[in-house]
Formats: structure tokens, sequence, C-alpha cells
């Protein structure tokens, strides 16, 4: 069983689509404590099993990096909506999409599940995240 679940950016500057193995009810949505999270209001989602892509307009893309350097969040440029993070590990991308500022139909209305990852060391947290997050790929159009 496969979906393909979609959704963009305030302003469509970045688009996400992300193939699932299971159905949406069942995969576990995060709401990260950290204050970045928080400030965003992000509820993430990923699935080790799927494919996640970014779709997204060159011009529109911000890179933000902080605490461990260990991902790389992705932001837009043009509205300011926090689209989700990617993780290079060697020549393959991992990623975690954030559902509510991409609207993706399938998760409204569903509250993540509170996590705190702090005390993690960058080689626990890069590892956590290889094997819980979403192989990615990021396209430009």
């Amino acid at each position: 069983m496969a979906d393909l679940l979609k959704g963009q950016c305030h302003c469509g500057a970045i688009h996400a689509a992300l193939l699932v193995t299971r159905p949406a009810a069942e995969l576990k949505l995060r709401s990260c404590q950290c204050c970045f999270c928080t400030r965003h209001g992000a509820v993430t989602v990923s699935d080790p099993n799927g494919r996640a892509t970014f779709q997204l307009e060159p011009a529109g893309l911000v890179r933000y990096r902080f605490g461990t350097r260990t991902s790389t969040s992705l932001l837009c440029g043009i509205c300011g909506m926090y689209a989700g993070a990617i993780l290079a590990a060697g020549d393959q991308l991992f990623a975690v999409l954030n559902v509510r500022g991409l609207a993706i139909p399938q998760f409204i209305g569903r509250a993540g599940e509170p996590v705190d990852y702090d005390g993690e060391t960058p080689e626990t947290r890069t590892a956590r995240r290889i094997a819980n997050w979403t192989p990615a790929q990021i396209k430009y159009r």
C-alpha cells in the first residue's frame, strides 16, 4: 500500500510530496520541543520506508542551520513557512516534513506527540534521523 500525500507552503514556492507505505492515520506525528519548532508550531512526519520530494523555486528557498548543525531547515524565502528539514548522509538525503506548514490534508486537525531531543550528541541525533526520517530528494523548478 502506498499513498502520495502532498502539500505546499502558503505562497506555493515550495511543494512537498510524501510517498508513504502506511495509511496516514498510522503515521506518528511529532512536535519537537526545541525553540525553533515551537516558534513555528511545527508538527512533523516521516516514513523511513517511504520517499519524500521537495520541489522548489530556487529563489524561494532559505536554508537555516542551528544547534548541533546536523540538519538543515528548509524555509520559504517568500512567505516564511517552515517546510521541513533535511539531513545529508553521504550521497543520501533524509527528510522530515512539517505537515502543519505544508497543510497536508490527511494530517489537518491531528496533534503531534511532544518530543524532546535535548541531551543527544550530534552522532546520536544523526543516527536517529537516518533510522527514522524519510529518504528524500530536492528538485528545482
